[in-house]
């Protein structure tokens, strides 16, 4: 797997997880990213000895179980290295996206 397939499937896995609210570059003189030609992948930074991943929880969670969440979603993907889950922010209730209104499936519809 590529750099940038391995940093997009670290990055999916990471979202995937119900007490992540998205990922997050960090702030200060280290950014949590992985650069790629072109674009970079914020939230997923992929080292020698290990991953480090930065994200945005979802209130209510306790650090240790969104950690937990993370890692368990990651660690398949990462071949034995350390998997650090860094949690930069928290996702309060009134920064929630509004729900989409149903389409006519019943489904949410995304207006582009």
């Amino acid at each position: 797997m590529s750099e940038a397939e391995l940093a997009n499937a670290i990055a999916a896995a990471a979202v995937a997880c119900p007490a992540v609210a998205s990922l997050s570059r960090g702030s200060g003189l280290r950014n949590v990213a992985t650069y790629l030609p072109g674009r970079r992948v914020d939230g997923v930074r992929i080292e020698s000895s290990r991953v480090l991943v930065s994200v945005v929880a979802v209130q209510g969670v306790p650090i240790i179980a969104i950690a937990d969440q993370v890692r368990r979603a990651v660690e398949p993907l990462v071949a034995g290295q350390p998997v650090d889950v860094h949690v930069a922010d928290l996702q309060l209730p009134e920064e929630q996206p509004p729900a989409l209104p149903p389409g006519p499936s019943g489904v949410g519809v995304s207006q582009a």
